[in-house]
């Protein structure tokens, strides 16, 4: 009986628990449709704060306008009150295109860091910047369709071709940048909704 235990020694207490050590699963590296999902929603941050920044700045130059009371025909409190008006709708559209980059900012931060809350605010993001980049894109190829007004060009000093062909020039920028605005939206809309297993 010594013999035997002696030959199959019993392995001590400490040694039943102890485990090796577990190593961490190897990070998958980000899809590359999902890395210009993220750069498109950073991008829209930063020109959606741009936007903010200058509207900020343009309204507090509206407060500071000088009063030019003889040319409008208004009184001193109309024309503060106007210029007031005007100064808090430029800081409401201010505050909203800097909501709007807080939002793009968080979800691509989000979606690099493979985080579920940061795909469902991209989606949100990029469903409402279809909406908006669509709607621009139809007033931007109707904006041919509406008639000139009569006595307008003889008032600008423009003949009839001139103003086509200007007309023609403002309308293809138009169409050339919400058209690409539509297509990044759209391009992160199916990219998130197709890659929600890349997500914790």
């Amino acid at each position: 009986m010594t013999e035997q235990t002696a030959e199959h020694p019993v392995p001590a207490p400490e040694a039943w628990s102890a485990q090796p050590p577990a190593t961490p699963p190897p990070s998958r590296p980000l899809p590359g449709s999902l890395v210009a999902a993220a750069v498109l929603l950073l991008v829209g941050a930063a020109l959606a704060g741009l936007v903010g920044a200058l509207m900020l700045l343009g309204g507090a130059m509206v407060s500071q306008m000088p009063m030019d009371l003889g040319g409008y025909g208004l009184t001193e409190a109309e024309w503060r009150a106007s210029m007031g008006f005007a100064g808090a709708f430029v800081l409401v559209f201010a505050g909203l295109a800097l909501l709007v980059a807080t939002a793009h900012l968080l979800s691509g931060i989000g979606v690099l860091r493979r985080r579920g809350w940061g795909r469902i605010l991209g989606l949100v993001v990029s469903s409402l910047g279809c909406l908006f980049f669509g709607l621009g894109l139809v007033l931007a190829l109707l904006s041919r369709i509406e008639p000139i007004p009569e006595g307008y060009l003889e008032d600008i000093g423009l003949t009839l071709a001139q103003y086509e062909r200007m007309a023609s020039m403002g309308q293809a920028f138009g169409v050339g940048i919400t058209a690409v605005g539509l297509a990044a939206y759209v391009f992160v809309l199916i990219v998130l909704a197709r890659r929600g297993g890349e997500f914790a």
